[in-house]
């Protein structure tokens, strides 16, 4: 996974609240999985180690879980 320009993000939130329809949990889920990556989660989806040591990728990878339909509240508050 490279890192995505501004417009590729922004495109990916904007799939992203397709799925989340309230961009405020939206919001803390993205936030809540950023941390989960940060303290070695592992993700859901299939992604070249080596990006996983890039914390600027947990934003995109957070999305991407979330648009895929592999992350949801549930599982956000039961790893914490």
């Amino acid at each position: 996974m490279i890192e995505l320009e501004m417009q590729d993000r922004m495109e990916l939130v904007k799939e992203a609240q397709d799925v989340v329809k309230s961009r405020y949990l939206l919001c803390i889920l993205v936030t809540q999985r950023i941390h989960q990556l940060e303290n070695g989660a592992q993700p859901t989806i299939q992604v070249d180690p080596d990006d996983l040591t890039n914390p600027k990728i947990f934003f995109e990878l957070a999305l991407r879980e979330i648009i895929e339909g592999n992350m949801d509240m549930e599982q956000v508050t039961e790893e914490e």
